[in-house]
């Protein structure tokens, strides 16, 4: 497969996106950034962005994707036919690879679906691309556990770092697998690197596997200082967020997506049922401590 050097990203300002984008400019890669009309995010100057519609129609989006090589799309995964779209007009303009808005549990595994339905919608959407397969459009999806270091900074692991209090859900001995941003958005960089060893494959990456007992105390060593410990169910969680979900409130999806983390289902740790590829993308594990120091001293 021939190397894969332009790429377009969508949903560049999010998350995964910034680092991502940064990470792509930094390899050498040619990066065009897709952003709607209604948007107000801003871009670094030497990127080039294309502007569409804000509800992504499909003949401006075939128009725009010619000529690229791959697309990332980091759009929210809350309409599979927006996705499954936007990965038709993809096929339709000759792109070689897509890699889709995973990046989370593993959501090939259908005990983590049941765990938490709404990821359901990023496996309908990965098995689309599936479908287009025959056309020549390739893809890859990342399964990186939590945002480890995006995860401590803003307490949606259960720790918070300005009151030193945590959050443990049930024993704290639940494992978490989980990767910094900086090497997710490496991975992307290893994936279009290598296109014939990653093609139509879930690529599954690691930092650190760790217990919330394992990373409170690691806090209280970087702090210095002992933590007030608060104790909640996994199962109250996932019930709590799936109710104010199912009531169209939006706020319940940390709930439900924590209390999935920490559910304690053997499915979770996709480091054991999976295995990691992190060889062959050029990603290392790293102590837990050193990533956690990293988090609080800056």
């Amino acid at each position: 497969m021939a190397p894969l050097k332009n790429v377009i990203v969508i949903g560049a300002s999010g998350n995964v996106g910034k680092p991502a984008v940064d990470a792509l400019l930094k390899a050498g890669f040619n990066v065009t950034i897709l952003t709607r009309k209604g948007s107000s995010a801003k871009f670094p100057s030497e990127v080039k962005v294309q502007t569409i519609d804000d509800d992504y129609p499909s003949d401006q989006l075939v128009a725009i994707f010619k000529g690229q090589d791959a697309v990332l799309n980091l759009l929210p995964p809350v309409s599979v036919e927006q996705h499954n779209s936007i990965a038709d007009a993809a096929a339709d303009a000759g792109v070689k690879r897509f890699i889709p808005s995973e990046f989370g549990s593993d959501t090939s595994n259908p005990k983590i679906v049941e765990l938490i339905p709404m990821f359901g919608a990023k496996t309908a959407i990965t098995n689309y691309l599936k479908t287009k397969e025959s056309s020549g459009l390739s893809w890859t999806a990342v399964i990186n556990g939590a945002f480890f270091d995006w995860g401590l900074r803003t307490g949606f692991l259960g720790f918070d770092l300005e009151t030193h209090t945590a959050t443990i859900f049930d024993s704290g001995e639940a494992v978490v697998n989980g990767t910094n941003l900086s090497d997710v958005a490496q991975s992307i960089v290893a994936i279009l690197s290598r296109p014939e060893e990653t093609a139509n494959k879930y690529m599954f990456i690691q930092n650190v596997k760790a217990t919330q007992n394992q990373i409170l105390a690691a806090l209280e060593k970087s702090t210095g200082k002992e933590w007030t410990v608060k104790r909640r169910s996994a199962a109250e969680a996932r019930q709590a967020g799936g109710e104010k979900l199912g009531n169209g409130d939006m706020s319940g999806i940390p709930d439900l997506i924590v209390g999935g983390i920490y559910s304690g289902e053997p499915a979770a740790d996709y480091a054991t049922t999976r295995g990691l590829t992190n060889d062959l993308l050029g990603l290392k594990k790293v102590p837990l401590q050193q990533l956690v120091d990293q988090v609080v001293k800056g």
